[in-house]
């Protein structure tokens, strides 16, 4: 899945990164005095490195990442090189000084420490990149101050607990905190996740919602293209308001125990990726009920019980994936 992910991020990234062409150029290399950053903000960002034992960070690469306002000189971007920074990430860093950033990518380091709250502090944050950083604790409910956050990636980390109330996030359209230990308060009905109506990209894959029912509360992220709930410990049935996701194209819910019709799933006529491998069904399953979707590229059924009529040369899903020429269907017929 990660390798289909890639481009989805990239492009969620890119497009939000127009904003700065036209205002922001790169930051150039300090030794050879031509930054157009303002000197103030070059000395916070040499004291947030300094925060941290950055040995194995080249002094050009750490700055090529630092885009600033070609008027004020005040830093607008960020993106850290990739394990450069290791030790804590200190409620009083300097880099809470810089609030005037507007992306900021401090992915692939080693901080092993809670998400500081002061993150709440940068609130015109439109791109906040927070993926595979050694994070433990809670998301911290200040989040709900970065009122123009567009994309927000949390992924890969040691969170922990339920998703914080949320009020003022109305612009969020990705939200990726799959690959945590987030808990089943993350799902409850009244949780604010089900707040957040104009998501667009959802991926909750590898968290310990274990034993939750599928809310029928994702009904109402309508707005919806992909979404994402493999290896979640969910259970029970796929709740009719799931047709409401008349938007989703990419749909995963592999490696669960869901039981009942997924009938709600063939009304989604937009699917072209849909994942239901692992899903310990009980009684042989008539693909058929997937050839709705005209778009389907990919149906991965693996290791779960398929009706041999499923398989039939005259099989409607079959003649679907094949004109496509993708079938992932290695399972085990009854």
């Amino acid at each position: 899945m990660s390798a289909m992910r890639l481009p989805l991020i990239l492009l969620f990234v890119l497009l939000r990164s127009c904003i700065f062409a036209s205002s922001v150029f790169l930051i150039k290399n300090p030794v050879d005095g031509l930054v157009p950053c303002h000197p103030q903000h070059i000395q916070a960002l040499t004291q947030f490195k300094n925060e941290f034992d950055s040995s194995g960070c080249n002094q050009t690469d750490y700055f090529n990442g630092v885009w600033c306002d070609n008027t004020t000189g005040e830093v607008t971007r960020l993106k850290l090189p990739e394990g450069c920074l290791r030790e804590t990430l200190s409620s009083n860093s300097s880099l809470f000084s810089l609030d005037h950033l507007r992306y900021l990518d401090l992915s692939y380091n080693n901080f092993n420490s809670s998400v500081p709250s002061e993150l709440g502090n940068l609130n015109i944050l439109e791109v906040l990149i927070l993926s595979s950083n050694g994070f433990i604790g809670q998301i911290p409910s200040s989040f709900s101050n970065l009122s123009q956050l567009f994309f927000l990636d949390l992924s890969h980390n040691e969170l922990t607990g339920g998703f914080p109330l949320v009020q003022n996030q109305t612009k969020l359209n990705y939200l990726d905190i799959s690959y945590n230990h987030l808990s089943s308060k993350t799902l409850y009905p009244k949780s604010s996740l089900f707040m957040l109506h104009h998501l667009r990209y959802l991926d909750l894959a590898s968290n310990n919602f274990s034993f939750s029912s599928i809310p029928s509360e994702f009904g109402n992220l309508f707005r919806l293209e992909v979404l994402f709930l493999s290896s979640t410990g969910l259970t029970g049935q796929v709740p009719s308001s799931f047709s409401n996701l008349s938007r989703l194209t990419k749909l995963s819910l592999d490696h669960n125990e869901l039981t009942g019709t997924l009938e709600p799933i063939s009304k989604l006529t937009t699917l072209d990726f849909l994942s239901l491998s692992f899903l310990k069904i009980s009684y042989p399953f008539d693909l058929n009920l997937f050839s709705s979707p005209k778009s389907l590229l990919v149906l991965d059924f693996s290791c779960n019980s398929i009706s041999p009529d499923s398989l039939s040369s005259d099989s409607g899903i079959l003649l679907n994936l094949q004109k496509r020429d993708v079938a992932s269907l290695n399972s085990q017929t009854s």
